[in-house]
């Protein structure tokens, strides 16, 4: 659940961001592309805590 929740509000600010940063660049805003890319860098910043506490594990050995 939580991870569909982060991937939920990742997709929902990539749009928010999307659309402002093409405001902002003057470029044409792409919806389903800037959707895409937010839930792509959602998923994975769900699983950096996990892979930092992987690599804190291996460094300390």
């Amino acid at each position: 659940m939580r991870y569909i929740m982060m991937v939920f509000w990742g997709i929902i600010f990539g749009f928010i961001i999307g659309f402002i940063g093409s405001a902002l660049t003057q470029t044409t805003f792409v919806p389903a592309q800037a959707m895409g890319m937010a839930a792509v860098f959602a998923i994975l910043l769900g699983f950096m805590p996990a892979l930092l506490k992987w690599s804190q594990k291996i460094s300390s050995k």
